[in-house]
Parts: structure tokens; sequence; C-alpha cells
């Protein structure tokens, strides 16, 4: 791909959409559940409201402490992140979600940017199944790498009724911007993309019978 179709400003200005996307919705309906209580004398009415805040108050935290290990700096002292903090904050975003995580991973660590990547797939791999179904998250152990980095491959299978590539990420992963350019929905794939690349590392993605297999290697 050539990484200079899309600046570093642009990429940014997606990225943030994206994750304003993402948290709205539970931001909203605290907003909302303020305005309830604001207007509303029934004690019954209230009590509800005050459940709603305080579920998508903690929805919008939980979400803010994935996004950040998704895409921002992480909290772990150095170069290295427990897989079992990521493991801990995936499995808490999608606690009562249509889609369910089964995290194959032993306890382990890895460099803070591969552990970045492999969120991100996991999301990705959840949305190629919009109507629910179940995310599979394995990682095989390589030779250690000449630069001493960790020898990597993760994959990831998302299985249901209407499993679907997400739009956009074949061609992304296949090294190539979608015809009709990114968007909020895929700049993930992109950043996934270039994510894998700076680590030496290549995505790749197929879909069929109901699943689809993602699987980052080395290059």
């Amino acid at each position: 791909m050539d990484e200079t179709v899309m600046s570093d400003l642009d990429l940014a200005a997606l990225m943030c959409s994206k994750l304003c996307h993402d948290v709205i919705s539970p931001v909203g309906a605290v907003t909302n559940g303020f305005e309830v209580l604001e207007d509303e004398n029934d004690d019954q009415m209230r009590e509800m409201a005050l459940g709603i805040m305080r579920t998508n108050a903690d929805k919008a935290s939980t979400r803010l402490q994935f996004l950040r290990l998704a895409f921002g700096a992480m909290g772990a002292t150095g170069d290295r992140f427990p897989l079992e903090d990521a493991k801990r904050l995936t499995l808490s975003l999608y606690e009562g979600e249509k889609a369910q995580i089964d995290w194959r991973i032993g306890p382990d660590s890895l460099p803070k940017d591969q552990v970045k990547l492999l969120v991100n797939l996991v999301q990705i791999a959840v949305s190629a199944i919009p109507r629910g179904g179940s995310v599979s998250v394995d990682m095989d152990r390589g030779e250690e790498v000449d630069d001493g980095g960790d020898a990597v491959t993760f994959r990831l299978t998302a299985t249901g009724s209407h499993a679907t590539v997400p739009q956009a990420a074949e061609t992304i992963f296949d090294g190539a911007l979608p015809e009709t350019g990114l968007d909020a929905r895929s700049i993930q794939s992109y950043y996934a993309h270039r994510l894998a690349r700076s680590l030496g590392m290549r995505i790749r993605v197929n879909g069929g019978d109901g699943a689809v297999d993602m699987v980052a290697t080395p290059d």
C-alpha cells in the first residue's frame, strides 16, 4: 500500500471519528438519565433512570479503557504488556453483547504494539458477525526474530450465521485502498494494516461457510 495516500492528519481525523462513535451511545444515555432526573418526581422512575445511568457509565468507562489499549499509549511500565490484562479488557468490552469472545491465549506478555494489533484484530473480527456469534482468539509462537522481538502468529475465527468479511478489510489487507475511500467504519482495518506492517507482519482474511478467518503472521 502507498502509505502516502492517506496523510497522518487524515488518519487521526478518522480515528477520532471512530472513537467518538464508539463512546457516544453510553455517554448519551447518561445525559438522558440526568434529564429524566431533573424532570421526574416519581421515585420508581428516578431509580430506573439512575440504574440506566450506572449501567451506561460503566459501559463508557469499559470502552474508553479498551480504546486506550487499542489506539493509545498503554499504561503498563516497560516495553511489554500482559496478555491477561488485554484479555480482561476485551472480555469486559463484550460482556453481555451478541458476540462472545473465546480467548485461548494463556498468560504471557508481548511488546505493546503487538498487543495493540491483537485487540484491533478482535474488534475487526467481531464486526464480521453483526448478528452475533463467537470469535476465537489464538496465538502461535515462533523463533525470536532478528531484532529481538517476538515472532508470533495471531489466529482469529469469527463464526456466526451471517459471518461476512468486514467492509473493505480484504482490499486493505491486500495492500490497496477501497475505491470509495476510507471512512470511520473501515479506518480500523487500515490502522491495523499499518500497525502490522510496522511490526513486520501481514494480515490475511478470508470468509465462507459461516466463518471468517483472520491471520496475522510475520512477513
